[in-house]
């Protein structure tokens, strides 16, 4: 078996195993979602500053295309006073050349009233007119309205499909129709800068991050830092439409062929992608996850050797001594007593390890009394002593005030049947009988659960069994233990001490269960004493006292009390068996005692043979007396028999009681001739 160091060790290193693993793996989880948020918010940011500059140069787009429109209307404006002012000019080439070297515009095209080109710096367009293309027919509303200036968007010429910005106007007589045409190369300038691949190259900061721009509603890929993806589909690329529209927050995709985490956010009408491979995401991870691990390992390290300095220090070789000291103890040294007070727990510890040494004292000094209360109980006269003097033992070895056992009675409730008290304690047995059936039966329902009573205070019994702590509050008992009593399975009663002192109890309980076993046995001793003694002195048939009875109860009478004798025989019995039977005969004499006890209810009777009962009446008068033997022969007819009655009464028992009996009997047999005679029936019969 290992040692208890062996095993905190192991467990030491195994708990501290096991914290290293969950911490790593909570590390490694942390760092993940840690590198994860921190590509989402980087792409966050950078969608905000995407937004941001898309907005600005969007100011500055509408700021430089609002100015240069209005410069191109001007320069027509300019053309249109210039012509006005050498209107040979209308039909120079090289003096339109000139006027548009002068007012900075590329082309000069001069309309007339029905809209047809007819002069102009770019010859190849004469004979145009406002109806031949989408450019061109701009300027048809002039036509109606010569009122107005127009100014055309930057769109692509007629001719060359090249960018142009237009402006027309009236000559101030209204006779053409000067339209100019300009190059808007700042224009186009500050619309690059609004071209989201242009953007794109602005933040490749971080060489691993790619960016796409997805349309929103084909999937096209419209601007990227990779010029030659721009125009493919988004899935040409490993992205799915479906994830860039429905994912909120980030998701994986394998994007060029690489794993890769992925960021989009609508900025307008499109999505904008940020795109990073994941094994960037993670490249420190492990660097970092093999510091973290290498600093656990040393920690944990350190800490299990000074738990374990602790532990042997404290613990261990605390418990250690603890040992030595229990092994004397074990070697039969009671006197030995342990005092570690290193800690709570053990001065505890050393606490109740004294109680019990201090316990095993006292069972000693129990099984000591225990043995000398069996020695003097076994050595009493009889059973009814013996449970007697056990009480007394018990009562006297356990400081209690009363000692007492109860036995259920035959209509159910209980009675106190035997007691000893202290010195000066009132006896209570007297009160104490046939107690009610619900006033004990909450300690029968723990008697039945194997369970004894113990209380340091009937007040904790005042909620839980009230009719018991009225019971028990009445004849003044603080504390109380009790045991049951046992006849095979069935409880036949208790029996306890009250008043124990407080620190005796446990040790009153467990002598109560140990000397349980013995009470239980005198008890059937008692009852088979009982019974035998029964037995002895009863007659079988008649359940009366017989000649054993008779003479016990002789003994015992009052020498000065009047005593009155009815000496009775039942005539006609031998008759009655020898004709009818036994049976007949023994129903005869049933009904005959019957008789008797109807008229001397309250007086001793006895059965002294086949046809003999007889009657003392201890104290009676004599006249009471006479009433009772008329009364005896008027029951006669009721219950069916004949008695022969003789009576002897002395206003005292001073005199041989034999001698009242004798001459009882002679009246009788006197009595029972006089029948004979009168009846005419032959005496044998």
């Amino acid at each position: 078996m290992q040692t208890l160091r062996k095993i905190i060790t192991k467990y030491i290193y195994r708990i501290v195993g096991g914290a290293v693993f969950v911490t790593l793996i909570m590390v490694f989880v942390f760092q993940l979602m840690h590198e994860q948020n921190s590509a989402y918010w980087n792409a966050k940011r950078t969608f905000l500053q995407m937004a941001h500059i898309l907005e600005e140069n969007e100011e500055e787009l509408v700021k430089i295309r609002t100015e240069y429109a209005q410069s191109c209307l001007h320069a027509a404006e300019a053309v249109a006073r210039i012509i006005k002012g050498d209107p040979e000019a209308l039909h120079s080439l090289d003096k339109l050349k000139k006027i548009a070297a002068e007012v900075e515009v590329d082309e000069i095209h001069i309309f007339d009233r029905e809209g047809k080109i007819f002069s102009g710096t770019l010859p190849q367009y004469y004979g145009y007119t406002v109806d031949s293309g989408e450019q061109m027919s701009f300027f048809k509303p002039m036509l109606v309205d010569k009122s107005l200036k127009l100014v055309q968007t930057i769109t692509e010429n007629t001719a060359e499909r090249k960018l142009m910005q237009y402006s027309a106007v009236w000559n101030s007589s209204e006779d053409f129709i000067v339209q100019v045409g300009m190059n808007p190369a700042s224009v186009i300038k500050v619309t690059k800068k609004n071209e989201l691949s242009y953007i794109f190259s602005l933040f490749r900061v971080n060489p691993n991050a790619s960016y796409y721009a997805i349309d929103e509603k084909s999937g096209i890929i419209i601007g990227s830092h990779n010029l030659d993806a721009v125009g493919n589909e988004c899935s040409d690329i490993g992205l799915n439409f479906d994830d860039i529209k429905n994912t909120q927050g980030w998701f994986y995709s394998k994007v060029n062929g690489q794993y890769s985490f992925c960021v989009f956010q609508k900025i307008d009408s499109n999505y904008i992608g940020y795109i990073v491979p994941v094994e960037y995401i993670h490249q420190n991870m492990l660097v970092m996850m093999l510091l973290i691990f290498l600093c656990l390992i040393i920690v944990s390290f350190v800490m299990v050797k000074s738990f374990e300095r602790c532990m042997n220090k404290n613990v261990v070789g605390k418990i250690h001594n603890i040992i030595q000291k229990l092994k004397l103890i074990t070697e039969g040294k009671l006197e030995e007593r342990i005092n570690v007070q290193s800690s709570f727990e053990f001065q505890e510890l050393s606490k109740y390890i004294n109680q019990m040494v201090q316990s095993l004292l006292k069972n000693n000094e129990i099984e000591q009394q225990i043995n000398k209360t069996l020695r003097l109980a076994l050595q009493a006269s009889d059973p009814e002593k013996s449970l007697k003097v056990m009480l007394e033992c018990l009562g006297k070895s356990l400081s209690g005030k009363r000692a007492y056992m109860f036995e259920k009675n035959k209509l159910g409730g209980d009675d106190n049947t035997y007691e000893w008290v202290a010195d000066g304690v009132t006896p209570e047995i007297d009160h104490l009988q046939n107690l009610p059936p619900e006033v004990c039966q909450g300690w029968y329902r723990k008697f039945s659960e194997n369970m004894y009573v113990l209380f340091e205070n009937i007040e904790d019994m005042r909620e839980e069994d009230p009719l018991q702590y009225e019971n028990l509050k009445s004849q003044g008992i603080v504390s109380i233990a009790i045991a049951p009593l046992h006849d095979g399975d069935t409880v036949i009663g208790f029996y306890g001490v009250d008043d124990p002192p407080v620190e005796m109890l446990l040790h009153t309980a467990n002598l109560l269960c140990i000397m349980g076993h013995f009470i239980e046995s005198l008890l059937r001793v008692r009852n088979l004493v009982r019974n035998l003694k029964q037995m002895s002195h009863l007659d079988q048939l008649t359940q009366l006292g017989n000649r054993h009875a008779l003479w016990e109860y002789v003994d015992k009478l009052e020498r000065d009390a009047s005593i009155g004798i009815i000496y009775c025989d039942i005539t006609g019995l031998k008759r009655v068996n020898d004709t009818e039977g036994h049976e007949a005969g023994d129903r005869l004499i049933l009904s005959a005692c019957e008789c008797m006890k109807k008229a001397l209810n309250g007086y001793e009777l006895f059965r002294l043979g086949g046809d003999e009962l007889l009657a003392i009446c201890s104290g009676i008068s004599e006249a009471d007396l006479w009433e009772g033997g008329r009364k005896l022969k008027d029951s006669m007819g009721e219950y069916g028999v004949v008695l022969a009655i003789g009576i002897a009464w002395r206003d005292d028992s001073a005199e041989e009681i034999t001698t009242i009996m004798a001459e009882a009997e002679t009246l009788m047999y006197k009595d029972k001739a006089a029948y004979y005679a009168a009846s005419k029936i032959e005496r044998r019969r």
